[in-house]
């Protein structure tokens, strides 16, 4: 009897090893498990943030921006800057970031031709506000370390023209862009109420319509320093009981209108300007008249092919 009992708890020990209970019942836990470990793999993307704090340095020093050369990114993202030269600030910029950005970056030739100057006034005389005429976008720039030493003449094309503040006060050309001056101007600023000014290139001269005396004069680089009560300029232009506004240069030449007690006008402008010719050799005349303008105001302005005359 005791025999038969024996295998009868032999029996039982394979239900009660329970792999047949262990088999999905058991794994539903396990299932459910990557579920609870969700919150853990969450917790690694968590951890990402300051991973890459840690992981910066070593992926910057891998990268090392201040290393690019002008013959990778560096130098395609300077060519799309240009291409429009309403981004000829941000070039610029870029220029400044580190000395190898700026060796890589070539310096061409930026100005800001089509941006014309907004703001410029007490108490921020050393602010400059200009706007650029196709997209309306606008920068200010602070020229502080410049206005230290000059004062502010006038802006074309550009170009700021400015004097030194001390004597004999020489004429200064910055481009406010790169902060650069053209000191080859020996001519100083002459010592009267300048109504307008204008520069033009090739030769690079400088000129100014003025009151007390009612006239235009100009300078270029050759011209030299002269006395307090010397004519200012290499050449002059004047009508007799004219007054002269609205210098502007145009296809090589310098217009300007001239208009008298009477209201009546002239379109005058230069007739020989050519390359490096001196400023000496220069000379004006009259092209028309037109009628009375009245109490009207009026501007020369200038598209690509045309100096348009417009009363308003």
């Amino acid at each position: 009897m005791e025999k038969k009992n024996a295998p009868a708890a032999v029996a039982p020990e394979p239900v009660a090893s329970e792999a047949v209970a262990s088999e999905p019942v058991a794994a539903e836990p396990v299932a459910s498990e990557p579920v609870a470990a969700e919150p853990v793999a969450s917790e690694a993307v968590a951890a990402e943030p300051v991973a890459s704090e840690g992981g910066a340095s070593k992926r910057g020093a891998s990268v090392n921006w201040a290393s690019l050369t002008a013959d990778g990114p560096l130098h395609k993202i300077g060519d799309c800057l240009l291409v429009k030269e309403e981004y000829v600030d941000t070039y610029s910029a870029l220029r400044q970031v580190c000395a190898n950005w700026r060796s890589g970056l070539p310096k061409p030739d930026v100005h800001l031709h089509e941006w014309i100057m907004v703001e410029h006034a007490l108490p921020r005389a050393a602010e400059f506000t200009f706007l650029h005429l196709r997209t309306s976008r606008y920068i200010t720039i602070d020229l502080t370390e410049v206005h230290a030493r000059y004062y502010f003449v006038g802006f074309y094309r550009g170009v700021i023209v400015i004097a030194q503040k001390n004597q004999p006060h020489k004429i200064r050309l910055l481009n406010p862009l790169t902060k650069t001056l053209n000191s080859m101007f020996e001519a100083q600023m002459p010592s009267v109420f300048v109504e307008s000014v204008a520069v033009m290139k090739s030769p690079t001269m400088v000129f100014i319509s003025m009151h007390y005396p009612e006239e235009i004069a100009w300078v270029d680089e050759s011209t030299t320093t002269k006395g307090i009560d010397e004519d200012w300029g290499e050449g002059r232009f004047s009508i007799e009981h004219h007054g002269l506004r609205c210098i502007t240069p145009f296809n090589g030449e310098l217009y300007a209108i001239a208009v008298d007690n009477f209201e009546s006008g002239r379109l005058v402008c230069t007739i020989n300007v050519q390359f490096e010719q001196r400023a000496s050799t220069v000379k004006m005349e009259t092209l028309f008249s037109f009628p009375e303008l009245g109490n009207d105001k009026f501007y020369l302005v200038k598209s690509d092919v045309y100096v348009l005359y417009l009363v308003l």
